[in-house]
């Protein structure tokens, strides 16, 4: 399982997760991949590009308002202070697939059970935000 499966799924084309690239995310509901473009990350089954698997529920910020949360976390937010930890420039991209804010949750467990059944864990950013 890695980002090319997922865009012939129907998620977007990649963008670069850069605090520029925001500006080229919808404020949209659904679920999004985060994945590294410079190499694949090695899973106690197999290899995948896939680090981070997620929902934007909240309708008005979307997509765009999650990436906001990444770049620019609040004092208390320590779970994306680890994450923005982890990105170089130029190392991630972003897709994502609009779905309802109901579609959206039962998406992303279903493509979580997915990534772990495929490589026998949660995608590495997941691990780290929990």
């Amino acid at each position: 399982m890695n980002s090319q499966d997922m865009i012939k799924r129907g998620f977007s084309e990649p963008v670069d997760f850069t605090e520029e690239g925001q500006n080229l995310v919808p404020n949209k509901v659904g679920v999004y991949i985060l994945f590294r473009k410079d190499k694949e990350i090695d899973y106690p089954m197999g290899k995948s590009d896939i680090v981070k698997i997620g929902k934007c529920v909240d309708t008005g910020k979307g997509f765009s308002g999650k990436w906001h949360q990444y770049f620019k976390p609040g004092p208390n937010d320590t779970k994306n202070k680890r994450l923005l930890s982890n990105f170089r420039p130029g190392t991630h991209c972003f897709t994502w697939l609009e779905l309802t804010k109901e579609q959206a949750t039962g998406a992303e467990k279903r493509l979580l059970n997915e990534f772990v059944r495929f490589h026998g864990q949660y995608p590495a950013y997941n691990t780290i935000s929990k």
